[in-house]
């Protein structure tokens, strides 16, 4: 009887692991942060998938679903490589309002950012936000980055908006985490420079992107140079 416990104990074992594990996961990074969506009108979305968070993969044929937060309402669609190991996907939303999306590609499903899409009518909302309250929008498009470019699959934080069971949990829990702003400057923008033996990877952030991502993490106004987070050109 004892010869069965051994091989039945590692049946249960193998049937307990997390997907994740069984078949392998990856980090998907968008080119950039969605902004400005509106109905009607095509929105091209590129992207890199980094087989654990690394090696970027090639040959994959992406799946995008969103699905509209209040009517259910889902459009989906298939990102194709235009070189090797990027992708693009162009979606167009029927319906303004609020969009939960996520990119299928190696592993489990990847969450992104929710995008608010605005009628075209409304467009001019989207620009109407004054100078004081910069600061918080810059946070919460940190918090935004931190999904979009692929952190959280990686690092757990309360504050990101996103699902903790999706993260991988690979590097440290960042919730409680605050840093020299001069140290984080360095550590994300290249990584390896810093600590040539870490796993993380460069992931080729403009200034304000990294800046956004450090006044988030630090939770803390006084990182944020003056009028640094406008909108990308």
């Amino acid at each position: 009887m004892r010869r069965w416990i051994l091989p039945f104990t590692v049946i249960i074992l193998l049937l307990s692991i997390s997907p994740v594990w069984a078949g392998g996961w990856s980090v998907t990074t968008l080119d950039e942060l969605p902004e400005h969506v509106i109905t009607g009108e095509p929105l091209e979305i590129g992207f890199v998938v980094r087989q654990h968070g690394t090696h970027t993969l090639e040959d994959l044929n992406p799946i995008v679903v969103a699905t509209h937060a209040e009517s259910d309402e889902q459009i989906e669609a298939e990102a194709e490589e235009d070189t090797p190991g990027h992708y693009t996907v162009e979606l167009t939303f029927p319906t303004d309002g609020l969009w939960n999306w996520t990119i299928s590609a190696f592993g489990p499903d990847q969450p992104m950012p929710a995008l608010t899409v605005f009628d075209a009518g409304d467009v001019t909302m989207m620009d109407s936000e004054s100078d004081e309250d910069m600061p918080a929008l810059c946070s919460e498009r940190g918090a935004a980055l931190f999904v979009a470019k692929g952190c959280a699959s990686c690092h757990q934080h309360a504050d990101a908006g996103f699902d903790e069971y999706a993260s991988v949990n690979e590097g440290p829990q960042l919730t409680t985490y605050e840093g020299d702003p001069d140290f984080l400057r360095e550590w994300i923008a290249d990584p390896v420079s810093v600590k040539p033996q870490t796993n993380m990877p460069a992931l080729n952030l403009s200034e304000d992107e990294i800046e956004a991502l450090i006044l988030f993490l630090n939770a803390d106004e006084a990182v944020m140079p003056a009028n640094f987070c406008a909108e990308p050109e």
